[in-house]
């Protein structure tokens, strides 16, 4: 009981940690994955938005996870690129579809 009263600065901090990285793992559900496709002439990454994001996450901030997926410098793309897209698994793929997965580990 003493330990608890001396360090509950520490048991609080580490409640916190955890409820946090709960929340963030409760995020990464499995209905949300990436599909890859190529990249045709006339493409921009605001299309794209348009196209694949969630109804939920404005088309600048999916632009940025798809940056980050890719490790994309800039906005620009070229036709012929193959691109990872972060989607809802229940979207209908288009027929550029090149691979479905159910994360970016691969």
């Amino acid at each position: 009981m003493r330990f608890i009263k001396e360090n509950y600065f520490f048991i609080v901090l580490i409640v916190v940690i955890l409820s946090v990285a709960a929340f963030q793992l409760d995020k990464l559900s499995v209905d949300e994955g990436f599909m890859e496709i190529v990249i045709d002439d006339g493409d921009t990454l605001w299309d794209l938005a348009v196209n694949y994001a969630d109804a939920k996450t404005p088309p600048h901030h999916w632009i940025e996870q798809v940056k980050s997926l890719n490790e994309l410098q800039s906005d620009q793309i070229k036709s012929g690129e193959l691109l990872r897209l972060p989607v809802k698994m229940d979207r209908q793929p288009d027929n550029r579809l090149a691979e479905m997965g159910e994360g970016a580990d691969e």
